[in-house]
């Protein structure tokens, strides 16, 4: 009688290994995700499938999943350069900026050249109120990389309120019709304590955002409004602040406020 096949658990966990990198290193992510849950079932403290599963979640918005694999990581393993960028990135997106600082000085520590860890830092301390200390690591990063990196710049001539007006006309009739009441502000940033009101947070990269509490009850959303809408300036210009940029980016960023707060999904017609 012939006896059962089986493959051993240590030639099936470098299977798997294997297998979850190169669905990473292809952009199949779900597969990476798939198989590094695989390794983690089987061992938690897995050493590949906790920095797959952390890079994969991340790649896919899943902040909250990559933050978990990836702290749990560094708590058990010691981690290379760029799983501490991976973290960083991982922190600033949770709005952690501190520790998205921390993260990202370690990874530069261990790899000088990592030009993406240069600019998180910068992108931390400005949203930190250090601005001097940001600009030294933007130029650190541009340095490294000036067309991947430039040194962000705030214009101080840029006319916001007549971009608005121009964005304003370019809004389709009946969104323009609702956003017209609403006040119209302007901020460099997103304050921590707005991205934070929602779980997961919004992104500290996000363009716009409204105040206020849409209807509910299945109450008509077009009846009332928000408070205001805030436009993030240093958001908006980067990487481009050419006006016509500017102007489709603040019309778009308009767009999807009224639409969430009307709950759409598509245009009215």
């Amino acid at each position: 009688m012939a006896g059962t096949w089986s493959v051993d658990s240590t030639t099936l966990t470098g299977l798997r290994q294997r297998e979850a990198q190169r669905a990473l290193t292809e952009g199949r992510l779900d597969d990476a995700l798939i198989e590094a849950e695989e390794l983690l079932d089987d061992d938690p403290s897995n050493q590949h499938g906790l920095a797959i599963a952390g890079i994969a979640a991340l790649r896919m918005g899943d902040v909250v999943m990559a933050l978990e694999a990836l702290n749990r990581f560094v708590e058990l393993h010691t981690p290379s350069a760029t799983i501490l960028h991976s973290l960083a990135v991982a922190r600033f997106e949770a709005v952690d900026y501190p520790g998205c600082l921390v993260a990202a000085e370690q990874a530069t520590a261990k790899e000088p050249g990592l030009v993406a860890a240069w600019h998180y830092q910068g992108l931390a301390l400005e949203r930190m109120e250090n601005p001097e200390k940001a600009r030294e690591r933007f130029e650190r990063a541009c340095a490294l990389d000036p067309d991947q990196f430039p040194v962000p710049e705030q214009d101080p001539t840029i006319d916001w309120d007549a971009l608005l007006e121009n964005a304003t006309k370019r809004l389709p009739d009946r969104i323009r019709d609702f956003v017209v009441d609403v006040p119209i502000a302007f901020a460099p940033f997103p304050a921590v304590a707005d991205l934070l009101e929602n779980y997961p947070p919004l992104s500290p990269f996000t363009d716009a955002l409204y105040r206020g509490t849409p209807p509910s009850n299945g109450a008509d959303p077009w009846t009332s409004r928000p408070t205001r809408i805030t436009l993030f300036t240093a958001n908006l210009t980067r990487p481009s602040s050419e006006s016509e940029d500017l102007v489709t980016r603040i019309e778009e960023a308009l767009v999807h406020e009224a639409m969430h707060w009307l709950g759409m999904t598509k245009l009215p017609a």
